[in-house]
């Protein structure tokens, strides 16, 4: 199936169906030897094919591409993620020295980048080339105007897959990678979402892309497929490891993948791996349950009712791989969420 579905790229003008039967009955008139049995045999074979092909049919999927970059804005350092999905952009960036996330809305279009960003105090716009990997242009608000460069801390999905297909049937979902030099690889996916959600970001900083799939979502809580780009053998591989993490984001600007789920209302379980070190950390937020009981006399009801209230706590867990220690100290809602529900440098997605 494979074979056939690069023949069908390559054969422009022409259905899949008209290859097929074309280049069966092409074999059956050339073989002077052939009998009838072959004939109807090979009939077969083509319909089987046929009727394959009306399940297995190209699916639309979106395709989103995160990028991480280093740069300044006048001679203030900055870092800055762009996810973009069909030219939109919704991203954030900060100021290293300041660490307040400042987000970003906008658009790509060739060669040319458009960005907003809105903060309770001002508006600014940045307007800028790309040439390769660097981004060069003007940041301007009412106030100043003053110059913008930053530099990609890896390489587009672009520049090594020329072209992505994908194809449903009624079992499985098959996405077919075709690499600019002509090479395709394919995967065997099976999710739980209406429609493929692509990803590519570089998840291990190694400056090349890599893949995740959706493969389910339930309310805040999501699962990826995730495979890594391996340069040696020049194809993905999958990731076993990343893929296991509920909500994984990865937080270029600290070189780690955070993982959060939420159980229930109000309780949080977030982890980390930064070096050498495994960052895990729970929170429970400040919540308060209410018990009602309800008396029948005679003709009439009595209620009483009873609370249960719970104070906010949290714990953090630092882990040193190397040595096999553990640190247990509390922790404040203020830290949870700086380090775990809204950290600076991820994806903002």
């Amino acid at each position: 199936m494979r074979q056939l579905l690069v023949w069908q790229q390559a054969v422009r003008g022409r259905t899949f169906e008209h290859i097929v039967a074309h280049r069966l009955l092409r074999r059956f008139y050339r073989s002077s030897e052939a009998s009838f049995r072959n004939f109807m045999e090979r009939i077969v074979v083509a319909t089987l094919a046929l009727a394959y092909l009306h399940i297995c049919h190209a699916e639309n999927a979106s395709v989103t591409e995160i990028i991480a970059y280093k740069g300044k804005i006048a001679e203030s350092d900055i870092f800055m993620t762009l996810p973009e999905i069909n030219g939109g952009i919704v991203g954030s960036y900060h100021y290293t020295r300041y660490g307040t996330t400042i987000p970003l809305r906008g658009s790509i279009e060739k060669n040319h980048i458009t960005l907003t960003e809105k903060t309770a105090y001002s508006e600014a716009e940045i307007t800028a080339e790309f040439n390769s990997r660097l981004i060069q242009g003007i940041w301007k608000s009412d106030k100043a105007s003053h110059s913008f460069r930053a530099s990609a801390l890896s390489k587009s999905y672009k520049n090594l897959i020329g072209g992505i297909d994908v194809f449903k049937n009624n079992e499985s979902t098959k996405i077919v990678i075709t690499f600019i030099d002509g090479r395709s690889q394919a995967f065997e996916i099976d999710t739980l979402t209406d429609t493929i959600s692509i990803f590519f970001e570089d998840h291990n900083f190694d400056g090349l892309p890599d893949l995740r799939v959706l493969e389910t979502s339930n309310g805040s809580n999501r699962t990826y497929i995730v495979w890594t780009y391996d340069p040696s053998k020049r194809a993905f591989e999958h990731s076993k490891e990343i893929s296991m993490l509920s909500s994984p984001k990865v937080l270029h600007s600290e070189k780690a993948i955070l993982s959060l789920s939420r159980d229930g209302c109000c309780r949080y379980i977030a982890s980390k791996s930064v070096g050498n070190e495994k960052h895990s950390a729970e929170y429970e937020y400040e919540y308060e349950y209410e018990y009602e009981y309800e008396y029948e006399y005679e003709y009439e009801y009595e209620y009483e009712y009873e609370y249960e209230y719970e104070k906010p706590r949290g714990v953090e867990r630092v882990t040193n791989v190397r040595t096999n220690t553990t640190i247990t100290n509390s922790i404040s809602q203020e830290e949870f969420e700086q380090k775990y529900l809204t950290p600076m440098g991820a994806d903002g997605l």
